[in-house]
């Protein structure tokens, strides 16, 4: 990942104009996938070459949440192509094509619980926990079938 001071540092300024709570860079890419308020939408930007400190906004993926919703956690991977998976509720959850902004995965899941976190264990399986502590796995091969809560020892 990204490291402040050794990647990258801001001097003065910014490179948004709005709030930035999660950042993540693509891997093998130089796009960087941002998200905050006041929506759940992401903001993709590109980092310039070695020889200029530039990052430039590329697209924005807009979500069907609107205004006044959490902001999206966001997680990336670029096994087949780069790919986000975002979410800011457990029935939000899926994964866009980061460069044709194209959806290859929506959750099916009725369950709205806030959403504190999620990953990608691999390239097929998704790990998100609700701000209530419930884990649940998905996995891409089955877009329609419902996410499965994990049991977790108390």
């Amino acid at each position: 990942g990204l490291c402040p001071e050794r990647d990258f540092k801001v001097e003065c300024g910014g490179f948004s104009n709005r709030p930035v709570y999660s950042l993540k860079h693509v891997p093998d890419t130089s796009l960087l996938v941002t998200s905050g308020p006041p929506d759940s939408s992401l903001q993709v930007w590109q980092v310039s070459a070695e020889d200029s400190d530039v990052i430039k906004s590329v697209s924005a993926i807009p979500t069907e949440n609107g205004t006044g919703e959490p902001w999206a956690k966001i997680a990336t991977i670029s096994a087949r192509a780069p790919w986000v998976l975002h979410g800011s509720r457990l029935s939000s959850v899926q994964i866009t094509e980061v460069e044709s902004r194209k959806n290859v995965y929506v959750a099916a899941s009725r369950n709205s619980e806030e959403l504190s976190g999620l990953a990608f264990l691999d390239c097929n399986v998704l790990l998100l926990c609700c701000t209530q502590g419930q884990l649940c796995l998905a996995d891409v091969r089955q877009p329609q079938s419902p996410l499965e809560a994990v049991s977790v020892p108390s």
